[in-house]
């Protein structure tokens, strides 16, 4: 891409009409703030005897070059992170030269972070906030295209966890803490959790996906008391003048079919977007035991959204979405008239999804802004775990209004929130497990911006909760930046998290015996710490970027569940005496070298939970992960190929006969697109070693034919080896 110079070439001195040798110097600097670029690297090339010399800007962003000979030579300037330069020079002198790089456009895009609910560049924000850009979602997509679970399960410090191998649903884990603690967002506004926790990232369509945020750590300031993890937010595609359309068909090995179709468009102040999305898969015995381990559903997703410009100031947004599905797992011979009955065991799910949300955003004078949005969601589920009945609808409201303004250095915030999650147990047991959970919030912000390397941000936020009182939450986040090349950030915070009965545990047993409510436990909270750094440079054409990161997270008041009536087929959840703790680590890097790109990641987590004088190591926690993506795309030939490798170290686990700690494992991947105009065609390799989980261990105990079962913890992929291929259609 093209970068302007923005200052002329500087002619000091004439040069000696004699005088065969000369000394290049400047200074490098941002286009858009000014400020000089440490490490930038400048190369001077001889147009015709080709020989070269090459240098890097020191911490004031100067240089100086010192060719062999006088002459017409190549300027080149490159750094990590900004579009490089190149010019053709005349040097017959000593001679000073300005350069100014445009920062690239991927990496200045304005968005709404959600770590401060401010329109920054990802750059320039004092809590850490990972990207994952519309190019690897839509790579993503080819994998998996009925969900977003691939596309969370491959970064690095985030695990998808499976919490039930007959249903397959599933949750999030951020830094060792179970899903239950991590806000799930779409487009700023709360989404899933509760009833729909288990099922939120199976039935999330990816195709409308612009990029999806996150922010790892205590988010409970800004988001409330499912944010103790951290937060991931969805944000959706705004149409564009230009009209898009994509549409996906794809089928896999195991006879699953997903047909998806995406349209938008700006027709002058009204915008339009529309996603439709059918998704079938049959039921599939993948070791022959006669047992599922991969669930039938049938499902269909519809989600249109309305922007409308009132003027320059004023613009709202309306979102709409249904969603059905009917999802069974268990014995494969079993007659689908058995459903509900002591029979072979079978477990049933139908859920049916409406959702809608506006958003009205007025730009005032003087920089300021204020933005409402509200939202609300219904959710009815009717199922069936063998012959135990689990029927119950949630009702949940959301309302944020927040006012920002610029003072100085000072960038405020100031918002109220509602929210309210009405949950109607509609099983019919002795004990309802319904409740009504109503919170009222006020959070006050402050960015202050003390110099060029350091930033302030503090954030606080008092929460009014009907049932567990009154909760405090602070966070404040540190950011320097001694070079343009590195950022550091030093953040802490605090959260809390109201108790209902969805835990991983209970829906892994559908909730058998589960009879409290809220009421019933104490609140928990949460003190998290965090570190990390970022280090971006280039070694000649190649672009490195490194992350490093700590973080430790204690909780008081965990939710535990009794390992005893588990094995006894039900679920009695209690506080934790102790404390929990988890800590670990990340470091991530990422290569880029003409049209190769090659990331690794490494994650470290020791989580462990005391409770009644005994401390253990919590289940389902690989200490150790890593993760290798090479991925080369050439845009002339239309071609794309990755290849990905994930390991998976041992992990602690309970309530089996067959062993005290998992196996490790390697699960292998590779994909290949090509390009015809519009028209793409790929085909994805998962899992290609075939590892799963029935190699080393059942998934249920008992005989799945009398109904009589006992289901175990998740630890491995379950589907095996699959191929999945199919056509993606761009317009």
């Amino acid at each position: 891409m093209k970068t302007y110079i923005f200052a002329a070439f500087i002619f000091l001195f004439a040069a000696p009409v004699f005088a065969q040798t000369a000394v290049l110097s400047g200074i490098i600097k941002d286009i858009t703030s000014d400020e000089p670029l440490t490490g930038a690297t400048v190369s001077l090339e001889h147009q015709t005897t080709k020989l070269k010399v090459g240098t890097a800007a020191d911490g004031d962003g100067k240089f100086f070059l010192s060719p062999a000979d006088t002459g017409r030579y190549t300027l080149q300037a490159l750094l990590a992170g900004y579009n490089s330069f190149q010019t053709d020079i005349v040097i017959s002198g000593d001679t000073a030269i300005v350069i100014s790089l445009r920062p690239d456009a991927t990496e200045v895009e304005e968005m709404v972070i959600t770590g401060t609910r401010t329109a920054k560049s990802i750059a320039d924000v004092a809590v850490r906030v990972e990207v994952i850009p519309q190019e690897e979602v839509e790579e993503k997509i080819l994998m998996k295209p009925s969900s977003v679970s691939m596309l969370l399960s491959e970064s690095t410090g985030m695990r998808v966890q499976t919490t039930s191998g007959t249903s397959n649903t599933s949750n999030l884990r951020i830094q060792g803490l179970q899903g239950r603690y991590t806000q799930l967002l779409v487009d700023g506004v709360p989404n899933f959790g509760g009833l729909s926790s288990g099922f939120g990232l199976t039935q999330l369509a990816p195709l409308n996906l612009r990029q999806v945020e996150i922010v790892k750590g205590a988010g409970s300031v800004l988001y409330g008391g499912d944010a103790i993890a951290g937060v991931v937010n969805f944000i959706t595609k705004n149409p564009k003048p230009q009209p898009e359309a994509s549409a996906i068909l794809n089928t896999t090995t195991q006879r699953g079919l997903d047909l998806a179709g995406f349209y938008s468009q700006q027709f002058d102040k009204l915008g339009v977007t529309v996603l439709a999305a059918s998704n079938t898969q049959p039921l599939t015995d993948v070791d022959g035991d006669g047992f599922s381990d991969v669930s039938e559903y049938t499902r269909f997703n519809l989600t249109p959204k309305l922007v409308y410009n009132f003027s320059e100031a004023v613009r709202g947004s309306f979102t709409f979405g249904v969603l059905s599905e009917e999802r069974l797992g268990g014995t494969v011979s079993a007659p689908r008239s058995a459903i509900g009955t002591d029979a072979p065991y079978l477990e049933q799910n139908k859920s049916l999804r409406l959702n809608m949300s506006g958003a009205l955003t007025l730009e005032l004078p003087n920089a300021q802004s204020i933005a409402v949005k509200l939202a609300a969601m219904r959710l009815t589920r009717d199922a069936f775990y063998g012959a135990t009945p689990f029927d119950a609808t949630q009702t949940q409201v959301y309302a944020d209004a927040q006012y920002a303004a610029t003072s100085g250095a000072h960038a405020l915030l100031f918002g109220s929130v509602f929210t309210l999650d009405d949950f109607a147990d509609r099983t019919p047991v002795v004990k309802p497990r319904s409740y009504a959970l109503s919170t009222a919030g006020v959070f006050a912000q402050d960015e202050f911006t003390v110099s060029p390397q350091f930033k302030i941000l503090a954030s606080s936020r008092m929460d009014l909760q009907n049932e567990f009182g009154l909760f405090f939450t602070p966070r404040l986040s540190l950011m320097w930046r001694p070079a343009n090349a590195l950022t550091v950030r030093f953040g802490g915070g605090t959260g809390y998290k109201i108790p209902t009965i969805f835990v991983e545990e209970a829906e892994e047993i559908g909730f058998r015996g589960a009879s409290q409510q809220p009421k019933d436990f104490d609140a928990e909270r949460s003190q998290s710490l965090s570190v990390d750094a970022n280090y971006k440079i280039l070694f000649g054409e190649i672009a490195a970027t490194f992350n490093a990161a700590l973080y430790l997270t204690r909780l008081e008041n965990a939710l535990i569940t009794d390992e005893d009536s588990l094995r006894a087929g039900r679920t009695f959840l209690e506080n934790a005496t102790g404390e929990t703790l988890t800590r670990g680590g990340e470091l991530s890097t990422q290569f880029a070298y003409a049209g190769f790109k090659l990331s690794l990641g490494y994650t470290y987590i020791f989580a462990e939970q005391t409770h009644e004088e005994k401390r253990y190591e919590i289940e389902l926690n690989p200490r150790h992960s890593v993760g290798i993506v090479l991925v080369w795309e050439s845009e002339a030939s239309q071609i794309k190929a990755g290849l990905e490798t994930y390991y998976t170290s041992s992990q602690r686990i309970d309530r089996t006969p067959f062993r005290t700690r998992t196996p490790e494992y390697w699960v292998t991947g590779a994909l290949i697109e090509k390009g015809i105009g519009r028209v793409r065609f790929f085909i994805n390799f998962e899992n290609i070693f075939d590892t799963r989980q029935t190699r080393f261990d059942p998934i249920v105990l008992g005989d799945p034919q009398s109904g009589n079962i006992e289901t175990l913890h998740i630890y491995a992929p379950l589907e095996g080896r699959v191929i999945n291929g199919g056509i993606r259609f761009v317009f």
